[in-house]
């Protein structure tokens, strides 16, 4: 089963990605290209299949999702972040998750979503 993991590499990301490693899932990360994001990824680089991207660009998240058969949506801006930048935030938070369920309806076999919030 080919899993994407939306957010690997923020708190929850990681937990989740270290749980799903550990019970042999094939594993698909799908992130931000930065710094800290680059730092944690080379711990895993031999366990997971590494994908660069934003959640609002529509192609990056059409290329994540295409071949998996199930979506764990983690990523999202939090405060403090979100309550500095609020429109950043809602792109990415409400326009990104849009962007996974545009990304999703496009596949031949629909994967299914687990999406978390708090």
């Amino acid at each position: 089963m080919k899993v994407l993991l939306t957010g690997a590499f923020g708190n929850v990301g990681l937990s989740t990605l270290k749980e799903l490693i550990k019970r042999n899932y094939d594993v698909r990360v799908f992130d931000i290209k930065n710094k800290r994001n680059r730092r944690n990824a080379n711990k895993f680089k031999d366990q997971v299949e590494i994908m660069w991207g934003d959640l609002r660009n529509l192609k990056d998240v059409e290329m994540a999702v295409y071949g998996c058969d199930v979506i764990i949506h983690v990523a999202a801006i939090i405060p403090p972040l979100a309550d500095r930048k609020p429109r950043f935030a809602e792109a990415v938070n409400i326009g990104g998750t849009s962007n996974i369920i545009e990304a999703m309806k496009k596949q031949l076999q629909k994967p299914k979503l687990i999406f978390t919030s708090s």
